[in-house]
Protein backbone atom coordinates (compact mmCIF):
# COMPACT_ATOMS: atom_id res chain seq x y z
CA UNK A 1 0.00 0.00 0.00
CA UNK A 2 1.38 3.42 -0.84
CA UNK A 3 2.56 5.57 1.98
CA UNK A 4 0.29 8.18 3.34
CA UNK A 5 0.52 11.73 2.12
CA UNK A 6 2.98 10.47 -0.67
CA UNK A 7 1.76 11.29 -4.41
CA UNK A 8 1.89 8.69 -6.81
CA UNK A 9 3.83 8.79 -10.10
CA UNK A 10 1.82 9.86 -13.12
CA UNK A 11 1.39 7.23 -15.71
CA UNK A 12 -0.06 6.94 -19.57
CA UNK A 13 -1.29 4.03 -21.18
CA UNK A 14 0.54 3.07 -24.37
CA UNK A 15 -1.72 2.48 -26.92
CA UNK A 16 0.85 0.53 -28.53
CA UNK A 17 1.14 -2.45 -25.69
CA UNK A 18 -1.31 -1.52 -23.63
CA UNK A 19 0.78 -1.18 -20.44
CA UNK A 20 1.19 1.82 -18.29
CA UNK A 21 4.23 4.24 -18.47
CA UNK A 22 5.81 7.14 -16.35
CA UNK A 23 4.87 10.69 -17.82
CA UNK A 24 8.40 11.79 -17.46
CA UNK A 25 8.83 13.83 -20.46
CA UNK A 26 9.34 11.19 -22.65
CA UNK A 27 7.19 10.91 -26.26
CA UNK A 28 7.42 7.16 -26.37
CA UNK A 29 6.53 4.21 -24.94
CA UNK A 30 9.84 2.86 -22.65
CA UNK A 31 8.47 -1.13 -23.38
CA UNK A 32 7.47 -0.74 -27.22
CA UNK A 33 8.53 2.71 -28.64
CA UNK A 34 5.63 3.61 -30.07
CA UNK A 35 4.81 7.49 -30.23
CA UNK A 36 1.94 7.74 -27.06
CA UNK A 37 1.01 10.53 -28.80
CA UNK A 38 0.40 9.52 -32.24
CA UNK A 39 -1.04 6.43 -30.75
CA UNK A 40 -3.36 8.32 -28.64
CA UNK A 41 -4.78 10.34 -31.33
CA UNK A 42 -5.41 7.57 -33.53
CA UNK A 43 -7.24 5.47 -30.89
CA UNK A 44 -9.32 8.40 -30.26
CA UNK A 45 -9.86 8.70 -34.42
CA UNK A 46 -10.89 4.86 -34.02
CA UNK A 47 -12.92 5.62 -31.38
CA UNK A 48 -15.30 8.60 -33.20
CA UNK A 49 -15.54 5.82 -36.22
CA UNK A 50 -16.80 3.21 -34.09
CA UNK A 51 -19.52 5.58 -32.62
CA UNK A 52 -20.02 7.13 -35.32
CA UNK A 53 -21.03 3.71 -36.35
CA UNK A 54 -22.92 2.01 -33.70
CA UNK A 55 -25.50 5.10 -34.16
CA UNK A 56 -25.58 4.19 -37.48
CA UNK A 57 -26.38 1.09 -36.73
CA UNK A 58 -29.06 1.84 -34.00
CA UNK A 59 -31.03 4.47 -36.47
CA UNK A 60 -31.00 1.39 -39.02
CA UNK A 61 -32.29 -0.83 -37.01
CA UNK A 62 -34.78 1.92 -35.37
CA UNK A 63 -36.04 2.30 -38.83
CA UNK A 64 -37.13 -1.51 -39.21
CA UNK A 65 -38.60 -1.61 -35.52
CA UNK A 66 -40.58 1.47 -36.89
CA UNK A 67 -41.28 0.26 -40.56
CA UNK A 68 -39.96 4.05 -41.17
CA UNK A 69 -37.78 2.43 -43.99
Amino acid sequence: MAESGRIPVPLRLCRGCRRFVRVDGREDCAFCGTDLDAAEAEHEANVTEMRRAAQALREALAGLVDGTR
